[in-house]
């Protein structure tokens, strides 16, 4: 059995949403870089193109580098965004998603990725850096807004009942 994927406007909206979410987390870094990751990993690699998915994650990495006071703001966090959210829609056409066990595998993967990309990028750009603690924090958080994401993406209309 094969998940239907969401419809384009649907998914570029809830894009949107979170990417104006990215915005007013600014004041709270940690929740900000949850929303970021889940923008990047779960939501714009299925955003109805490549090209759509890749300007929706780099948009969200110049707006968390733009809010971010203490953090290099050179593109690195953009380029790594894209990237990741170029191979995260690749497996998403590549290998179809039977359950939500393999959803939080494959997110659990993908966070692990673009932690250690994202600050090997900013590094390049800009030299060292601190890493924070918002890996951890999308880490902890990751049962909870990959049930989310995959209950308003990956669920089908709810039965009639009667």
């Amino acid at each position: 059995m094969r998940i239907a994927a969401p419809s384009a406007t649907r998914q570029n909206l809830l894009c949107a949403v979170t990417l104006g979410l990215v915005f007013l987390t600014a004041p709270f870094p940690r929740i900000q870089f949850v929303v970021h990751v889940l923008l990047v990993l779960a939501l714009a690699p299925r955003a109805g193109s490549p090209l759509a998915g890749a300007l929706w994650a780099g948009a969200a990495g110049w707006a968390l580098e733009g809010t971010l006071r203490l953090y290099p703001h050179l593109g690195g966090t953009a380029w790594a965004d894209m990237t990741l959210a170029l191979l995260a829609g690749w497996m998403a056409g590549r290998w179809p998603l039977e359950g939500v066990k393999g959803w939080f595998a494959r997110l659990a993967g993908l966070l692990a990725a673009h932690t250690l990309l994202v600050h090997l990028a900013v590094r390049l750009a800009s030299g060292p850096h601190p890493w924070g603690f918002g890996w951890l924090w999308a880490l902890v958080s990751l049962p909870v807004w990959g049930w989310a994401v995959w209950r308003l993406m990956y669920t089908g209309p709810s039965p009639r009942l009667g």
